[in-house]
């Protein structure tokens, strides 16, 4: 079991950045964490969650079954899209029903102090964190307003005493920071693509490589991956000349069980590097 401390033994933090429809992934790094290094959750100072993420490690706080509850928000992603959109204020309200199942009723207490949920307040559009719930129900509301993303969710964004949606992040990093994404980039844990890209390119103020699986990656943002798309497909994709064709795709969740594997697997070959 390995122990490990911020910079110069300064208290260390954990971020789970959004992932938007690659949660399972996160969800498998906090799996990971759970079972390998159960010391990593248990002495951080802070356990930030943004957008996405904030379910992720919201859920996890709480102790509920990662893999149950990320196939149970997958399910409802499919039954809520068409042609791959999402009709906004639907999934919100659903999110909203998927965590009033998931969470006990003392979830606020469990988490309070603890968890850290990003917003962006609205008068000034800066980044804060909400860390003291007064209920479950002001718990599942700071979520779902971390997760909002304009017009994709909605016109008229949720609101968290005043706070609306989550955009940068950047304030809460630090060197003591440990980041998860389920992009490939600049992050402690995140996939590992090819050696061959070392392009980056930069959204807000997340670093990413260029690779074909970021841009798989990037499509399920808006697009929930009911689908496997492989190099091939995304190569054809991006032709304008040729459509892509897989006789072979089939709704399943057997992509997101591939994303929770692959966060699983990350985590443990973080873990290993840190124990060197």
């Amino acid at each position: 079991m390995l122990k490990i401390s911020g910079k110069e033994g300064r208290p260390y933090s954990l971020l789970f950045r959004g992932v938007s429809f690659s949660m399972s992934y996160e969800a498998g790094v906090f799996v990971a964490l759970q079972n390998f290094s159960p010391d990593v959750l248990k002495s951080a100072s802070r356990i930030y969650g943004s957008s996405s993420g904030s379910v992720i490690a919201t859920v996890g706080l709480c102790g509920c079954d990662m893999g149950k509850g990320c196939r149970f928000l997958f399910i409802f992603q499919l039954k809520t899209s068409f042609l791959g959109l999402v009709p906004g204020g639907r999934m919100m309200r659903l999110l909203k029903d998927i965590l009033n199942k998931l969470l006990p009723p003392n979830a606020h207490e469990l988490v309070s102090g603890k968890l850290h949920i990003i917003l962006t307040r609205l008068h000034d559009w800066r980044s804060v964190t909400v860390s003291e719930f007064a209920s479950k129900e002001e718990l599942i509301q700071a979520v779902t307003c971390s997760c909002f993303i304009p017009f994709y969710f909605g016109l008229s964004p949720p609101t968290f005493r005043g706070v609306v949606s989550s955009f940068v992040v950047s304030d809460f990093v630090s060197p003591s920071t440990i980041t998860i994404s389920a992009f490939a980039g600049e992050y402690d844990i995140c996939p590992k693509d090819s050696a061959a890209a070392f392009l980056t390119f930069q959204i807000s103020d997340c670093i990413l490589h260029i690779s074909k699986m970021n841009i798989c990656r990037l499509l399920y943002i808006f697009c929930p991956p009911t689908r496997q798309v492989s190099y091939l497909q995304v190569t054809r994709a991006m032709s304008p000349l040729q459509q892509p064709s897989c006789p072979d795709c089939h709704l399943s969740l057997q992509v997101i069980d591939n994303f929770y594997i692959q966060g699983y697997q990350d985590t443990i070959y973080f873990l290993k590097r840190l124990s060197k």
